[in-house]
């Protein structure tokens, strides 16, 4: 009998809730809810390195950009070596030393083991440097979105390895439930000298400069296992993102056991095979049949290619799975396309998953991810029509897999635009502030409520300036493609697969199981609805607000498009199980200046964004046929 093919670790990417003194019946009613959640989508592992204090940005609040330091927090944020004594007060540590066991215990509790998520090499003070003038490494901060030069130290100095030594002995005796230790490089604060996707460009400690960035990695990462391990034998470093793919081969060659990497798509850290991100590297031409096939070979080939370049070497590997990477309010029903990635996962050697698809209950993809897993290979109409008929039962599967379809395709063809899934998930002003025609005329306690520090960085840096509507600042013909787009075919397929269910809820003889499915599915499709309807708005609303753009025929009035904003806010709350009215400080902004006259913004200094098309990006495939 041929063996099974198995996933061996699905790594769970959030923490368990923080208890800040609400009522103890409501937080463990949260906690347990996350953990049901959790086991239904397979994890074994929990992250447990969130840390109440983000220490950089306390101790230099004014600096945006250190909130990027919430992100990974690296050993020294828990313990302190001999080399760093001192620089981060001993209270800061202790509180996020009590939350990390805190949260370690939530995971024995619930049957789990752990792991950190830390950003590395890890941007230091200015005040270490001033003690240790020697150690500095390359700088690791962004210079378009910091407003100082933040540098990290250079892992191949040994007062530095003898640092990390201790910390990760400290860190796992603190906590041996620790089994892995997930690098994240090259991004939010971190990075290895002279690697070439630092923002700053290739730079770093004069001593490291003919060494190439992998090779420092793999020296480092070494460094942790060989301390790890004398506490937890078990112990593994991953390295995730951030390394180009020459720098990976030089990380795997020669490689330490307990070292393993994960593989991701070249066009988004998390995810990578989803058609979505096509579209943002592509633009308009990617719903042409014959250019759509090619960027998903191009995606699927080097993806591979990723996956060869661990195996090949003996290397253990992972795949970053996150779908819904940025973290978007809303991940719609598609478990054709989910299934479809997870087969070529384990086909090419995947058998441990970071992030894994989102759970919830009765959630197409999470649960189409986690009966992947367990059945290992299998059709993929097959396996989705399996999974209707455990819901809703032989004679409605077939109208239910109808609707997913539907979903499936309005995922797949939504036009993410260039820079769009940092611009539409990450940043918060475009989804989570209120659209308005003219800022400026908020009062005091609305503009507070509007800016970001980030925002308010445009004082400082040009690169800032127009604030929120910088992310809408494309030219007019591709701000029409994204529109038509939207309304010609995303709207279209959301509202048939919403009409397909609500016709199935409206059916008789439905048992409660087959109930509660269907009202999830129209919650999750009418969410996406509403998601989408909004990008629509903000598109829209940019040919009234900005200079230069031209509003054609048929474009809604601002005040309209405002109050489509406010109407698709108010039907997501009704979609979450909202009662009454929406009565958010962001829908009374918008209420309140809704028919205020647009104030002309004008950005045209600035470079547009563009759509880079498949050769912009750093194709591991092409890297290997070199």
């Amino acid at each position: 009998m041929a063996e099974r093919i198995r996933i061996e670790r699905v790594m769970n990417g959030n923490f368990f809730p923080r208890y800040q003194g609400d009522d103890p019946a409501e937080y463990w009613k949260k906690t347990d809810a996350l953990a049901e959640e959790m086991h239904r989508a397979g994890f074994t592992h929990v992250l447990v390195n969130d840390a109440p204090v983000s220490m950089l940005q306390v101790m230099d609040p004014e600096n945006s950009y250190l909130r990027f330091t919430t992100y990974g927090h690296s050993a020294d944020k828990f313990v302190a070596s001999s080399l760093n004594e001192g620089i981060f007060h001993p209270s800061m540590l202790e509180l996020n030393r009590a939350h990390l066991l805190w949260q370690a215990r939530l995971a024995k509790k619930y049957g789990c083991r752990c792991w950190v998520r830390c950003t590395e090499m890890t941007l230091m003070p200015e005040s270490f440097f001033l003690r240790h003038p020697q150690l500095r490494g390359p700088r690791v901060d962004n210079p378009a979105c910091s407003t100082s030069p933040r540098y990290a130290l250079c892992p191949m100095m040994p007062e530095v390895q003898r640092h990390y030594r201790e910390l990760v002995t400290k860190l796992l005796q603190l906590c041996p439930e620790i089994d892995e230790m997930h690098i994240f490089t090259c991004d939010s604060g971190g990075g290895f000298c002279y690697a070439e996707h630092l923002y700053s460009g290739a730079n770093g400690a004069w001593d490291c400069r003919k060494i190439p960035a992998g090779k420092q990695a793999q020296v480092f990462c070494k460094t942790l296992i060989d301390a790890g391990r004398k506490v937890n034998p078990a112990f593994r470093v991953v390295m995730t993102s951030g390394l180009n793919p020459h720098e990976r081969i030089d990380l795997l060659e020669g490689a330490p056991e307990g070292l393993a990497a994960s593989i991701f798509g070249a066009f988004a850290w998390g995810g990578g095979l989803e058609d979505h991100w096509g579209n943002m590297a592509v633009g308009p031409e990617i719903h042409k049949p014959k250019v759509r096939a090619a960027a998903r070979k191009w995606a699927e080939d080097d993806m591979r290619t990723r996956a060869e370049t661990v195996t090949s070497r003996g290397g253990i590997l992972y795949a970053s799975y996150n779908p819904d990477y940025y973290g978007g309010p809303s991940d719609a029903p598609r478990p054709y396309e989910t299934h479809e990635a997870m087969m070529k996962y384990l086909k090419w050697g995947v058998r441990n998953i970071i992030g894994g698809a989102p759970g919830g209950k009765m959630h197409a993809n999470g649960a189409i991810f986690v009966q992947a897993v367990e059945d290992g290979p299998m059709e993929t109409h097959k396996a989705v029509r399996k999974l209707a008929a455990g819901w809703v039962g032989e004679k409605l599967a077939d109208r239910l897999c109808e609707a997913w379809k539907l979903s499936d395709h309005a995922d797949r063809e939504w036009p993410m635009p260039a820079y769009g899934g940092h611009a539409f998930y990450v940043q918060p002003l475009l989804m989570q502030g209120p659209l308005l025609p003219d800022e400026s005329r908020l009062g005091p306690d609305g503009l507070s409520y509007f800016l970001t520090s980030v925002v308010k960085d445009e004082t400082k840096m040009r690169t800032l300036h127009g604030g929120a509507w910088r992310f809408m600042h494309y030219r007019d013909e591709v701000k029409r493609y994204v529109v038509d787009q939207l309304e010609k075919v995303v709207f279209p397929a959301d509202d048939k697969a919403l009409a397909i269910v609500e016709s199935m809820l409206a059916g008789k003889g439905l048992n409660a199981k087959q109930r509660e499915c269907l009202q999830i599915q129209r919650r999750e499709i009418g969410i996406h609805r509403c998601f989408m309807q909004r990008v629509s708005n903000w598109f829209r609303a940019s040919f009234h607000v900005l200079e230069g753009s031209t509003p054609y025929a048929g474009l809604a009035p601002m005040g309209a498009i405002v109050q489509d904003e406010i109407d698709a806010s108010q039907k997501w709350h009704e979609y979450e199980g909202g009662k009454g009215k929406l009565e958010a400080p962001r829908q009374k902004l918008m209420i309140a200046h809704r028919d205020d006259p647009p104030r002309k913004l004008d950005l045209r200094e600035h470079a547009y964004h563009e759509y880079l098309g498949l050769d912009f990006w750093p194709g591991a495939h092409k890297a290997a046929r070199k």
